[in-house]
């Protein structure tokens, strides 16, 4: 069984509307010093595939060709940014994922065991653990059924 993460984001070219919100949001908060929030949707498949399917899942059922890309991989790599991760707590329904699952298997696509989503965000400006902290509590995530992770920039 592998364990793929998925991760679908706007191309650079096009406006990340969402990180725009949450930078103003950030900003209504009182926290400054943020320079800009890029957001992708994470899926994290578990099942008997290979990165074929995988691209193929990428390509013709998660990300929008026009304004999107995507990226996978079988382990996290290093950032130059902040980044943070929301997912459902285990045991919550994730209909998102569920439905995904059954796209996949509309690919013709077997092997799926489970998908879980979430989302992520990469942060610029100055920042500590501290304030991130705060962003995600207060705007990124649902304490009763969600959590989230961080990862510091790495030199």
């Amino acid at each position: 069984m592998d364990n793929w993460k998925v991760e679908v984001s706007y191309k650079p070219e096009v406006p990340d509307t969402v990180g725009q919100g949450i930078l103003e949001d950030i900003a209504d908060l009182g926290i400054s010093g943020i320079n800009s929030v890029r957001t992708a949707t994470v899926y994290w498949i578990e099942g008997s595939l290979n990165a074929q399917a995988i691209d193929r899942i990428g390509t013709e059922l998660l990300a929008d060709p026009i304004t999107q890309t995507y990226t996978f991989a079988t382990q996290n790599n290093a950032t130059k940014n902040w980044t943070l991760e929301v997912q459902f707590k285990p045991g919550v329904t994730d209909a998102v994922g569920d439905s995904t699952v059954k796209g996949i298997n509309d690919l013709g696509i077997t092997g799926v065991a489970t998908v879980r989503t979430g989302h992520k965000y990469w942060l610029t400006g100055t920042l500590t653990a501290e304030v991130l902290e705060t962003i995600a509590q207060r705007l990124l995530m649902n304490d009763v059924i969600q959590t989230f992770s961080y990862q510091e920039p790495t030199s």
